[in-house]
């Protein structure tokens, strides 16, 4: 990796570092956050994660030694590091971005296609074909000679299995399939992340589950869909992101070509969550109609405003 070398002089001349998360965190953000984090401390920097929102219970098991903040002081910092972000927005602190890039490094690590963050940044990193932002934080600590032990093993497995649906989705390739095969050979373990964000699930999300699909409609030109009102949290007793996972259940209907998730949230805002398998559907570019983003196939947007309308 060419860029590696020239990413490194960033770290070297940093002593304080903050790594920024985007908004309604998910697994590769997340585990990419804590796996460069962890490295950058082991070479003697001083770390922060910062997140504008809360961390969804799913992702708590790999949170044991890490305390994630909700906001920043930028003169505390001489390096920011924005991973899995996309773009501006979707980082939580837009209209500071624009101050941190005229007084501070930014360096951007990334693997969605559309990123509006390089316009900015000091430094970008983006690579469209990982699977996960995880899977250029594996390659960058191989260049790096970091040794890569069972805890980073399982934080780049926890992001890579996230981002591409327990393995199922087509952004899966060759070279993915071989940085899982390092990483549980690695230590990563496995079984530990399957259990926490798959096989694992609470009385009010098998029921909040239930619900939507019960409430799932399907349209005759594809696209399938279910609306969870903030009643229906309520009555499963259940937390937004208990439906973590949900619109992947909904898209593996057999006449899915777009499936959607739209999820009413106490805060007066609705959550929508778009995946298709199809090749000629592109959901990012829904996504992104509403200031979202996210991938081709997978991809997400929040907005303000209530469902009454809609069911």
């Amino acid at each position: 990796m060419a860029e590696a070398k020239e990413l490194h002089s960033f770290f070297d001349r940093a002593q304080n570092v903050l790594i920024l998360l985007h908004q309604s965190p998910d697994g590769d953000t997340i585990s990419s956050a804590l796996a460069l984090g962890t490295y950058l401390r082991r070479i003697g920097k001083k770390v922060d994660l910062a997140v504008n929102d809360g961390i969804p219970k799913v992702f708590e098991f790999l949170l044991s030694e890490e305390d994630i903040k909700k906001d920043f002081l930028l003169g505390d910092y001489d390096l920011i590091i924005a991973v899995d972000c996309g773009d501006a927005l979707r980082t939580g602190f837009p209209s500071r971005l624009g101050q941190i890039a005229k007084t501070k490094p930014l360096i951007n690590i990334d693997h969605h296609f559309r990123n509006n963050l390089h316009k900015i940044a000091a430094f970008n990193l983006v690579d469209p074909e990982a699977a996960a932002t995880t899977q250029i934080i594996y390659e960058l600590l191989k260049e790096f000679g970091a040794k890569i032990d069972s805890k980073l093993a399982t934080y780049i497995l926890a992001g890579i299995y996230y981002d591409t649906g327990g393995f199922h989705h087509s952004n899966v390739t060759k070279r993915t399939l071989e940085v899982i095969s390092d990483c549980i050979r690695l230590g990563g373990r496995m079984n530990q992340i399957v259990k926490n964000i798959s096989a694992s699930k609470k009385t009010s999300s098998l029921k909040l589950w239930g619900i939507a699909l019960k409430q799932m409609k399907i349209k005759s030109n594809g696209v399938v869909y279910a609306v969870l009102k903030n009643k229906d949290l309520v009555e499963a007793g259940a937390h937004p992101d208990e439906a973590s996972g949900l619109v992947n259940l909904i898209n593996s209907v057999s006449e899915s070509k777009l499936a959607l998730l739209l999820i009413e949230t106490p805060d007066g805002k609705i959550k929508a969550s778009l995946r298709t398998d199809n090749d000629n559907v592109d959901v990012s570019a829904f996504a992104r109609l509403f200031d979202g983003g996210g991938h081709r196939k997978a991809a997400g947007f929040t907005m303000e405003g209530d469902l009454k309308s809609l069911v």
